[in-house]
């Protein structure tokens, strides 16, 4: 059984091992859509905007036709982008997001999961190129 004390080492742990390893990114997010008073239908909102983060970022670069990699049961293609990100710099937009920018590239969200043993820690991403 998992101990706070664990849990604690565990969060610790995390931020040793993804020290020296993450690079900028720009994470894009949407505001909540305001309502037509008369009709009800959704308008254009406010409160969205961007927000610069740490993560841990992975390119898909090669992939056999053997090898398939789920992310949030979506499959993962050659040129996509796979990152981890710390939950406390995002869980207060993590519902809204939908963009990131990585070394000057546009990104879309495809599937998006909270993770951690104990506690949610990170949040695991995958993202496939804007054209």
């Amino acid at each position: 059984m998992l101990t706070q004390e664990d849990i604690e080492f565990i969060r610790a742990t995390r931020r040793e091992v993804v020290a020296g390893r993450e690079r900028l990114i720009t994470v894009t997010y949407e505001g909540k859509p305001d309502r037509d008073p008369f009709t009800n239908e959704p308008i254009q909102g406010t409160g969205g905007g961007t927000r610069n983060v740490n993560a841990v970022v992975t390119e898909v670069s090669s992939l056999s036709k053997a090898e398939r990699i789920l992310v949030g049961g979506i499959e993962a293609v050659v040129g996509d982008l796979w990152f981890s990100v710390d939950i406390d710099l995002i869980i207060d937009i993590y519902a809204a997001l939908r963009y990131v920018e990585h070394d000057d590239k546009d990104y879309e969200l495809i599937a998006q999961d909270k993770k951690g043993i104990g506690v949610r820690n990170r949040v695991e991403f995958l993202a496939r190129r804007r054209v």
